[in-house]
């Protein structure tokens, strides 16, 4: 009888186990792919940035300790149009409007390292849903027009490296005219 019994009860264990997998078949999982690049760069696969732009929030001001300084809000986008975070690098050129000045020159690039993610997460703003990322060391020419509440005449270009879900680099860019 032991056996007829274990074999019942041997039985009963493999319906149980078909039906809880019968009741775990209705949703799916999907774990996001994460991939490191040679240049450190990790992208999550299918919410990537496919698109971006400098938010027409940006503008400049005078911050409290009397400099004058631009607030750059940068949106990523994914492949649906839905605002995403993305890890990368983010370079800001700076040139006038009028005239053409050398990128590199003192107080034309500013580079921001996305890479690290509590840097990264420090510059997202929530309620804009972009990265809000504050600019100082402006050049004289901008800032003598900020100060003096004049037109600016500014030309900012963001240009952002990041990488698809293979590992192939990829580079995002918009540029905003500052009036």
């Amino acid at each position: 009888m032991g056996v007829k019994r274990g074999m019942i009860q041997l039985g009963l264990v493999v319906c149980s186990f078909l039906v809880g997998m019968g009741g775990c078949s209705t949703g799916f999982i999907f774990q996001e792919q994460i991939v490191r690049t040679d240049d450190l760069l990790v992208v999550p696969g299918p919410f990537r940035p496919t698109v971006m732009r400098v938010h027409p929030l940006t503008h400049t001001e005078i911050n409290a300790d009397g400099e004058a300084v631009i607030i750059l809000h940068v949106e990523l986008k994914d492949l649906w149009g839905d605002t995403v975070k993305g890890v990368g690098q983010l370079q800001v050129q700076l040139r006038k409007q009028s005239a053409t000045s050398v990128v590199g020159n003192r107080g034309t690039r500013w580079d921001v390292d996305l890479r690290d993610i509590e840097i990264n997460v420090s510059y997202f703003d929530s309620a804009t849903r972009t990265y809000r990322i504050v600019i100082g060391g402006l050049p004289g020419w901008l800032a003598d027009s900020v100060k003096a509440q004049e037109p600016v005449g500014a030309r900012v270009r963001v240009l952002f490296r990041t990488s698809k879900a293979d590992g192939e680099s990829v580079v995002l860019q918009d540029e905003y005219v500052m009036r």
